[in-house]
Formats: C-alpha cells, structure tokens, sequence
C-alpha cells in the first residue's frame, strides 16, 4: 500500500483476513432497531469497546460520517460523535488499532482536514487512517447549508481535495495549487504524518466514477456484498484491475452484521427478534428512500431485502449462526478476495466478546488470522 505508514501496514498485512468494528460512533451502530439493547454511542462505551477490541487484536474501528439521524422511533444514527476527532480519542486509549476518521469532502477545507488528520496520526504513531467520502445524503448537507455538487463534479472535487491533502502531508516546500474548486498558495503545513509516509486510505463507490475515483486513490476500496455471492469475485477482479490501470495494488473491503450464538437456531431467532419483529420502520424507509433504492419498478420482493438488510446492519452482509457458521462464511468471503470485513453488533461490548472467545481462535486456526 504506496505511502501507508509502517505500523499501520504491517497491522492490515499481518492478517489474511483483517477485522474492523463499524459505526460505533453513532447511536444504533448498525442495527437500525428499537430493542432496548441496541448500541449506546456514548464516548464511555466508544472507549471502553476500542480498549477491548485492541487487546483482543483487532485491527481497526472504522466510523460512520454523520451529522444527522434517520429518523423513527429511536432517531436511528442522530446521536453521533464527529469523526476526526473522536479518532483522536480513541488512538490516544489504545496501542495497536487503527482508527480512520470519515471525511466528506464538501465540509472540511482540504489544507484545515490535512492538519486535523496529522494530528490524528501524531497521536497514534501512524494508527490513523482516512475514509473519504465525496458526499451523497442531501439532507444532512442542506442541514449544513452546503450546496452538494452534481455526481460528476463531487468526485472531481474530491481528486483536487485528495491531492491538496497529499501534496500537504508531502512537501517539504511551499506549494500553490489552481483547481476548479480549490485554490491554495504557498501552502506549507508541519509537522508531516508521522513516520514520513501517509494515513491509509480507504474509499467506497458503487458507481463506475466511484469505483474508478477509488481505484485511483484509495489503498483500501469497500465494496457492498449483494444476495448472490457468485457475483463477488468477478466484482473483485474488476476493482482490481481498475487500480492496475494507475500501477496500483489495492485491498477490498465489505461491511457485515454478524449476529453469533452458540447455536444456528438461537442466532437466526435473535436476528429474527432485532432485524424483522423490532426493526425501526420509519427510519428504516428513510434510509431506503435516501438511498435511491425505491426505485419504480423494483418488485416488493427485493425491496423487503432491502428493509431487512437495512434493519439488521445498515444494509451489511448479514453473517448469522454459530461459531463454526460464522467462520464458514467469512472463509469464503476471504476466497471471493475479500481482505477485511468492518463489523456491526446489535451491541457492542455485550456481543463482542462472544465473537472475541469463539471465532477468532477459529480463525486463527482456519489460516485467516495470527495468533
């Protein structure tokens, strides 16, 4: 991965399959639920489960990017801790994990977000890593009152920002730069990333300007994981040899709602309970609509996916069932070409370390993880 500082390299390249938490930073976590014990994102319980989920050895914990909520009975998502600096907190609580924050590109001038993001990576000797996002929920930037550009031009704002942030982060000399969209002169920021290479960065688009923008800049690329997963490898091989296109070796990531008991009928009965019977409805319709997945024509069937997928993770992958279940799956997504899964629990610090004591040994043992 060009320009990753060492540590943090050597955390995602020690595992053939790398593990993250995911949106632990916004009330609800994934799980767009009423059930009494869904995710409280208080900075308490952010700490407690970062400080946990380092000494078990997990590799990073990737936020959600949200300014407002989704609406419903619990407002799902509308309590949420600004990225950037809530990953400065949690690298200053832990010693091993990588922890990204999640920018949008619109919101953050690029040579104010380079210095906010090396005193990030100061903090955590080279845990920081960058999540960049070019900007789609409308509400949230109307919210804001700022103007999202059309499709086209948020991704071209988003290379001129990407490259006033890297030119910042190296060089050594003062450096001017003549955008569309940003226009910087004699620009000099220290101190540099530490270690003198760059925070990772990671990327998602399910566009082909997405997905090339990705292929282009991100040393990590997501990919949401649809019904069928004879699809993914082909998909994987098309990221892929986008970035080749730019000399480029990227990894692919995916998001998963793992719900794991110690049996397959206590597991799929508990998805059953938080995900179907005591789904957010409103705010899960909210987040169908926002998305664009309503669209006319698209049966009843497939939008009913659509709802279960949103309530049991926020749209992710669910991985439901036993231990050895669970294992089975995330085996296979690591053969689809699948390098890292960002995880969501219905509760964090209640269901991780279940997870903790019964999976990773298993994967450990399966050739997937390091001890």
């Amino acid at each position: 991965m060009r320009g990753c500082p060492r540590q943090s390299r050597e955390q995602l390249d020690r595992n053939k399959l790398s593990l993250g938490l995911f949106g632990v930073n916004c009330s609800g976590g994934l799980a767009v639920t009423t059930v009494p014990e869904r995710w409280d994102a208080s900075w308490e319980n952010n700490q407690k489960l970062a400080c946990m989920a380092d000494d078990a050895g997990i590799d990073f914990i990737l936020p959600l990017g949200r300014w407002k909520g989704y609406g419903g009975v619990t407002d799902h998502n509308g309590s949420n801790f600004e990225t950037l600096t809530w990953a400065s907190g949690i690298l200053a609580s832990t010693r091993k994990i990588i922890a990204f924050g999640t920018v949008h590109v619109p919101l953050f001038n690029p040579v104010v977000a380079a210095k906010q993001m090396v005193t990030a990576d100061l903090i955590g000797q080279g845990r920081f890593g960058l999540n960049i996002v070019c900007g789609w929920n409308s509400d949230e930037f109307d919210m804001l009152g700022i103007d999202l550009a059309q499709h086209e031009d948020r991704y071209n704002q988003g290379q001129e920002w990407i490259d006033v942030v890297t030119r910042a982060w190296s060089c050594t000399e003062p450096f001017d730069y003549d955008g569309k969209f940003y226009q910087v002169h004699k620009t000099d920021i220290h101190p540099k990333p530490y270690g003198g290479g760059q925070p990772i960065i990671v990327c998602a688009g399910n566009s082909h300007r997405g997905r090339e923008f990705a292929a282009r800049n991100a040393d990590m690329m997501f990919t949401n994981i649809g019904t069928d997963l004879d699809e993914v490898p082909g998909n994987i091989s098309a990221l892929k040899e986008m970035a080749a296109a730019y000399n480029r070796d990227i990894r692919v990531f995916s998001n998963v709602a793992v719900v794991c008991r110690p049996s397959k009928k206590e597991a799929d009965e508990y998805f059953q309970y938080y995900a179907v019977e005591n789904a957010d409805r409103d705010a899960v319709e909210n987040m169908i609509v926002g998305r664009g997945l309503n669209k006319p024509g698209v049966p009843e069937e497939r939008l009913q996916e659509f709802r279960i997928r949103a309530a049991g993770g926020n749209g992710a992958l669910p991985i439901v069932g036993d231990p050895d279940d669970v294992v089975a799956m995330m085996k296979r997504l690591s053969e689809c070409g699948i390098s890292a899964l960002a995880m969501g629990f219905t509760n964090y610090l209640e269901h991780f370390p279940y997870f903790r004591d019964e999976v990773l040994p298993r994967l450990v043992h399966e050739g997937l993880r390091t001890e």
